[in-house]
């Protein structure tokens, strides 16, 4: 349904816009007036085109204040403003202004949950910004990816629209159960790391361990990457790591998995392993790539379902989070564990505490040995 020109709110729904540009809005405005959405909710959104998108996913365009929906669900208004904080939403002043549409409002309302049950409120507040750190970037890939479907040459605003409303509704129905589904995993994977830490500390032994060294490899300053390239480059990055991980790596070296910007390695040859990572830093210090660092630790580990637990597996990774960008240490588990090999060149980094170890680490640097040039023959 549209709406006649008398119809259409003249009150700057239209102003600054000249030509095809406001033609085009026209045409789009006349649309969502006639269904549904008043001259004020198209004139303070950001992007109208974005208001038949936004309704699929929950934003019915009503406007709360945080006290309200705290009052409405029963929960404490300064709990519901600080997850308002947690996730984004800007500090309103006047508390019983409503600037927070109500879609936005209730999203913090399963974290409120959580904080009812008992749990900590500082470490559901914690919880609520790493969501939302990840799932930011995820949006972001997400958009791109749409805008990409829908944009072609020639598009109108009000076409561009309904393919952006078309494709929310075929998309709305896999939102939940993709994020619920990789979120169960993430807590599976998550609860099997500390139940087995808990069993090592607890017994000094793992059933079914096996004495191996594992290797992180991962990419400096991924994060701060993330804020300067494009989503699709930012994967591509990712993936590239994954790829010359994997034309390195053979037997008896076992590539586990990519880990974001992480690559994990594993072997029962030590010396093996740390060839590989050497190499591959090597490798990528000679290509037009992000700086890598890697970490190793050896010790008892046991495999599941083609992942590794253990303690060398949480020191290794710890160890890498050590590593100066672009080198490659280990923890003297793997020190001792190679000996002394024509091989390597080992630098005493620093003895430390390192987050989740409870015993103080020693770290050293490996590098292979450089060669002395040849003198001439006489």
């Amino acid at each position: 349904m549209t709406v006649e020109d008398d119809d259409v709110d003249p009150s700057g729904l239209l102003d600054g816009l000249r030509g095809e540009a406001r033609q085009q809005r026209d045409e789009l405005v006349r649309w969502l007036l006639g269904h549904g959405f008043s001259a004020d909710q198209i004139q303070t959104s950001l992007s109208p085109v974005l208001l038949l998108a936004n309704r699929v996913f929950g934003d019915d365009g009503t406007l709360v204040t945080s006290r309200e929906v705290a009052e409405a669900k029963g929960m404490p208004p300064d709990l519901i403003q600080r997850l308002h904080r947690a996730i984004g939403l800007a500090r309103i002043g006047d508390a019983d202004e409503p600037q927070h549409s109500r879609a936005d409002a209730e999203a913090v309302m399963p974290a409120a949950a959580l904080a009812s049950l008992g749990i900590d409120s500082d470490q559901v507040i914690m919880v609520v910004r790493l969501l939302m750190d990840g799932l930011a970037h995820a949006a972001v890939a997400m958009r791109q990816a749409a805008l990409q479907e829908v944009l072609q040459p020639g598009v109108t605003e009000l076409q561009l629209a309904l393919a952006l409303e078309a494709l929310a509704q075929e998309t709305e129905p896999l939102i939940d159960p993709l994020i619920n589904q990789l979120a169960r995993f993430a807590l599976r994977h998550s609860f099997e790391v500390e139940a087995i830490d808990a069993i090592e500390r607890a017994t000094g032994t793992l059933p079914g361990a096996r004495p191996v060294t594992v290797a992180f490899a991962d990419l400096v300053g991924f994060t701060q990457l993330g804020e300067v390239l494009p989503p699709e480059e930012l994967a591509r990055v990712a993936a590239r790591l994954t790829d010359l991980t994997r034309q390195l790596v053979c037997e008896p070296v076992h590539f586990v998995k990519a880990i974001g910007d992480a690559a994990m390695l594993i072997s029962p040859d030590p010396e093996k392993l740390l060839s590989t990572v050497l190499e591959l830093l090597d490798t990528a210090a000679t290509e037009d790539f992000p700086r890598l660092r890697a970490g190793l630790a050896t010790g008892m580990a046991v495999s599941h379902a083609g992942d590794w637990y253990g303690r060398p597996v949480n020191l290794a990774s710890r160890v890498t989070s050590a590593a100066p960008p672009g080198s490659v240490v280990v923890a003297e588990s793997t020190r001792v564990a190679i000996g002394e090999s024509l091989a390597f060149t080992w630098v005493f980094v620093e003895s430390r505490h390192l987050r989740g170890i409870e015993d103080e680490v020693r770290l050293f640097r490996a590098t292979r040995p450089t060669r002395a040039p040849r003198s001439a023959s006489p």
